[in-house]
């Protein structure tokens, strides 16, 4: 049975009926209700681990996958990632990779309601996102900062932007960064710093990273790079107010065209 094939012809009804111009979601239900009418089986929302060089740094849900195993009808199953978009792109099909070696099914595919239905199948990735664990490496004494830049970059290249839009607002940059530090040997804590009035605690203030060598560091998102200023202003502030000599923000990229920085503050 060639279950692309299926889901396309599928999915093209819904279309349709539908239209153009929905978000993800109702593309998603009424997927679901024609494959069910057509009788080809599927699984909704499989929750998975998502891993990062054999960690776990989040959870995640597949929107659909062709073919389980539970239906016993042979063959392989294949997940399906759903888009509302224009055109595929490669963070699209990184999405589907990370899910795909985290599921460990081999095969993949990204559908996408725009104008027409879009499909492209996904290879799943042989060495670039591996589900063995690995170990720390043996260091010598680094740069904070270009050690900083160089793991976000490598935890940035192995997700791909999609994440960062990720369902329910889970996010694994930080645990995946958190990783990539300790597999660098560099050790670090969470920082969660009370703020008082008149001896009572009103609030906490986090930081993501707290170093031994009295630097602190946090993760944020953004869109444009003046952006940037408001941010290090506020992460400045903290930072004074705790007594913390140095301070580095860690900047990862919501557009296509950003790029991964890391400011000291």
């Amino acid at each position: 049975m060639d279950w692309l094939a299926e889901v396309k012809s599928a999915a093209e009804e819904v279309l349709k009926v539908l239209g153009a111009g929905y978000k993800e979601a109702p593309y998603e239900e009424a997927l679901a209700h024609e494959l069910r009418i057509r009788k080809i089986p599927y699984e909704r929302q499989r929750n998975f681990e998502i891993l990062y060089k054999g960690y776990r740094v989040g959870s995640g849900r597949a929107d659909l996958i062709i073919n389980p195993l539970w239906a016993n009808r042979g063959g392989k199953e294949l997940v399906l990632e759903l888009k509302a978009v224009k055109s595929i792109t490669e963070s699209h099909k990184r999405q589907a990779q990370v899910y795909m070696v985290s599921l460990n099914i081999d095969e993949g595919a990204v559908l996408s309601f725009s104008d027409k239905i879009l499909l492209e199948t996904v290879e799943r990735p042989k060495k670039s996102l591996a589900i063995e664990v690995v170990k720390p490496k043996k260091v010598r004494e680094q740069e904070l900062k270009k050690t900083l830049e160089r793991c976000a970059q490598e935890v940035y290249d192995y997700f791909g932007k999609e994440f960062i839009y990720r369902e329910g607002g889970e996010k694994p940059f930080p645990e995946a960064i958190s990783v990539e530090l300790r597999l660098n040997g560099i050790d670090f804590s969470r920082g969660n710093y009370d703020i008082l009035y008149k001896g009572h605690k009103i609030v906490e203030y986090k930081f993501d990273f707290v170093f031994k060598n009295e630097a602190v560091a946090n993760l944020v998102y953004y869109k444009k790079e003046e952006n940037l200023a408001e941010m290090k202003e506020e992460f400045d502030f903290y930072r004074k107010l705790f007594g913390i000599k140095r301070g580095f923000l860690i900047a990862i990229p919501e557009g296509e065209k950003g790029k991964v920085l890391v400011e000291a503050v």
